[in-house]
């Protein structure tokens, strides 16, 4: 009989074989797991992580002062069908979060709203009292029946609002929707905003037009009145008045809207040296689309050239245009997509924005001894002062406004704040066409003026577009041009409930060291071509300078010229192969970029979680139990 005091083992501790422990081990695991998401479902429901960097799901203080400052009691009906999930699995989890947060919003309101969640069954009162308060029907394949999934919102006072659908387009922008919501119904009055629309926000039923997303939604939340004519007061109550597009104002208009000013009333003036959305007759574009606020302007020393738009090449908005018989994508300078590095992020009305999109703006400036002017939006250095009618020409290479355009000292300021001291434009006092009864203000120490230099960007064309959610048409924005407005008017007025809420929908995360190659490639290619182009007008101008002298009368060119214009031939071919080589390079750089930012995008994760397990693996120590066996 022999001893083998290192054998190798067959069991371990407890008796159990290695394939009863791994079993036993999952079954254990599969328990834990079961019973760790039981007691979390249960100890920490509503609990929640918000690891995105702009922070898009968690409550925003603004919602939640809102929420414990409510004055009016509200009733929240969510029409949300059972089979919804059923018929339509990828709406599970947003159905889920739509609930959590109606539940957060009830929770946090201390009493003053009511949440009733409610499955309107076919043909049933609830299905007819989701349809009476505009609730979509939602029509899915398979489904035998139309589905609800909206909300309803009702206060004491009769008053009512509704979400028709809730779209999985605008979940980031859930927590605006119903916060909007229950500030639309939950105060009493609405603050009330003056505006003289020179450009077609309420829109044009004649023509066709709809009211403007930006004027829709700032009704929501404002008494907007509408002036027209000679304005010789304000409406009672008016907290902010709006100008956009200022044309043929008379007089008494700007003489009201000077001693508005004067008196320390806060005004927003939106003027464009060529509004391009402005319609003329019969729907032709106007033959005059430029802005005309210079009676006011010069008096308080603003500095604004209504023949002048801005052009420049790093913000420039990507354009189809026909180039030299060619369709290519090229950057319009004129047109601008401003990102949050030219936006002032201490400014409330922009901190949280990432994108808004201005064309042929126009820039401000004032005099040393001027008043103050705090810039909002700054455009970069490399920028040029172009002619607004060339700026506006849809035609031809926009690219070229860079290099007919005028260099700048300073880079231009697009939107500016004006405060401090100013003096009426109005030195001589009231006109005789004025009716305005107060006293005439000579000056103001706390001016209160917010400027914009481009009025397009309030119309729908430069920042959302329309899409169809469930036969629904929903706005769906690409900039945060209304988030601007309404978060200018909200400072303005003085209230800012909502204003930290704007600008998060909005996921503009441009791939920067991408866009710095291809403008950094394009600035190479212009050049080269502009040397090319000048090389060869060169050379033309100097062939008609000797055709008449060594022409020998008949029409006929000489061996020399001949000579010569099969250089310039031989030369063009060159110069065009360099920028073919140039365009080649330039889509080989940023597809390879493309291609490493993708990668690491997909393949970081897996790659490090793999390299941790095995590290973890490498380092396990390999342990075997002796066990005493008899030979």
């Amino acid at each position: 009989m022999t001893m083998d005091r290192f054998a190798k083992p067959t069991h371990w501790i407890g008796g159990l074989s290695r394939r009863q422990m791994i079993g036993t081990s999952i079954a254990l695991c599969a328990v834990l797991f079961i019973s760790v998401n039981i007691f979390a479902a249960r100890a920490l429901d509503g609990w929640r992580a918000d690891v995105t960097e702009t922070q898009v799901w968690t409550l925003s203080q603004g919602t939640e002062t809102l929420l414990s400052d409510l004055a009016e009691p509200l009733h929240l009906r969510l029409y949300l069908s059972d089979g919804l999930t059923e018929a339509a699995p990828q709406l599970a989890s947003y159905a889920d979060r739509v609930r959590g947060m109606l539940q957060s919003y009830a929770d946090q309101a201390d009493g003053q709203i009511t949440l009733e969640v409610i499955d309107p069954e076919p043909f049933s009162d609830e299905e007819d009292r989701a349809v009476g308060f505009g609730i979509n029907r939602i029509a899915l394949a398979g489904a035998p029946e139309p589905m609800f999934f909206g909300l309803a919102a009702t206060n004491s006072t009769d008053g009512r609002a509704t979400i028709p659908v809730f779209s999985p387009d605008r979940e980031a922008w859930l927590e605006y929707d119903l916060t909007r919501l229950v500030a639309e119904l939950g105060q009493p009055e609405k603050p009330k905003v003056a505006l003289l629309d020179g450009i077609g926000l309420s829109g044009n039923p004649m023509m066709g037009g709809a009211e403007q997303q930006s004027l829709a939604m700032l009704r929501e939340l404002y008494d907007v009145e509408i002036l027209s004519g000679d304005v010789n007061s304000f409406p009672e109550g008016t907290e902010v008045v709006a100008v956009v597009h200022p044309q043929g104002l008379t007089e008494p208009t700007l003489y009201a809207l000077d001693q508005w000013v004067m008196g320390g009333g806060a005004l927003m003036a939106f003027v464009d040296p060529h509004a391009e959305t402005q319609m003329g007759p019969q729907g032709m574009p106007a033959p005059d689309a430029a802005s005309d606020f210079a009676a006011l302007f010069e008096g308080w020393g603003v500095g604004f050239d209504a023949t002048q738009a801005v052009a420049d090449p790093t913000y420039a908005l990507a354009t189809n245009r026909r180039v030299q018989g060619r369709d290519v994508n090229v950057g319009n300078p004129a047109w601008l997509r401003l990102d949050a590095s030219a936006l002032d992020q201490d400014s409330p009305a922009l901190a949280r924005l990432s994108a808004m999109v201005m064309t042929t703006a126009g820039s401000f400036a004032t005099g040393e001894d001027g008043p103050t002017l705090t810039p909002l939006a700054t455009v970069s250095d490399a920028a040029v002062l172009a002619s607004a009618t060339d700026a506006s020409n849809r035609f031809g290479d926009p690219r070229d406004l860079l290099t007919s355009g005028e260099a700048v000292d300073a880079a231009p300021v697009v939107i500016a704040r004006l405060s401090g001291a100013v003096s009426s434009a109005f030195p001589d006092g009231k006109p005789e066409s004025s009716e305005w009864e107060a006293e005439h203000i000579a000056s103001t120490e706390v001016a209160n003026v917010l400027l914009s230099g481009d009025a397009d960007m309030l119309m729908d064309r430069n920042w959302i577009q329309q899409r169809s959610i469930f036969g629904a048409q929903i706005p769906q924005a690409f900039a945060n041009n209304g988030d601007f407005f309404l978060n200018a008017v909200e400072q303005m007025a003085g209230g800012a409930a909502l204003a930290d809420l704007r600008g998060r929908a909005v996921d503009w995360r441009p791939l920067t060291r991408i866009e710095a190659m291809e403008r950094a490639a394009e600035a190479e290619y212009r050049a080269t071509e502009q040397a090319l182009l000048e090389r060869i007008a060169e050379t033309e101008a100097a062939l008609r300078d000797l055709a008449p002298q060594d022409s020998d009368g008949n029409g006929l060119f000489s061996a020399e010229m001949v000579a010569e214009a099969e250089n310039l031939r031989a030369d063009l071919l060159a110069a065009r192969a360099e920028l073919r080589q140039v365009q080649y390079d330039l889509r080989s750089d940023v597809e390879a970029l493309q291609a490493s930012v993708t990668t690491l995008n997909v393949g970081l994760v897996p790659f490090l979680a793999a390299v941790i397990a095995l590290f973890f693996a490498l380092r396990r120590p390999k342990r075997t139990v002796p066990t005493r066996v008899a030979a």
